[in-house]
């Protein structure tokens, strides 16, 4: 019979590993564009950057959209295609 706690672990670690990536993320966006981004502010679904900002902080990530992609994508195990 299965451990209840080898099965909860397989679960922790995807979640560990997502809030990983989310902060390496927005230490990038700190680092390249200057904003304060919040975890909460970020979901990465599939390969894509949602954004829950104001149209201000969007239009900035816009700008630097290209810088972003590059360095996440060298830095992070996964591959980003967008940020939206």
């Amino acid at each position: 019979m299965l451990n209840i706690s080898k099965y909860l672990e397989k679960f922790a670690k995807k979640l560990n590993s997502e809030n990983d990536n989310q902060e390496r993320i927005i230490e990038i966006i700190k680092t390249k564009t200057g904003l304060s981004i919040q975890t909460g502010d970020i979901e990465i679904k599939g390969n894509i950057i949602k954004t829950k900002t104001t149209p201000a902080v969007k239009n900035k990530l816009f700008i630097y959209k290209e810088e972003l992609l590059e360095e996440i994508n060298l830095s992070s195990p996964i591959k980003i295609i967008d940020i939206t």
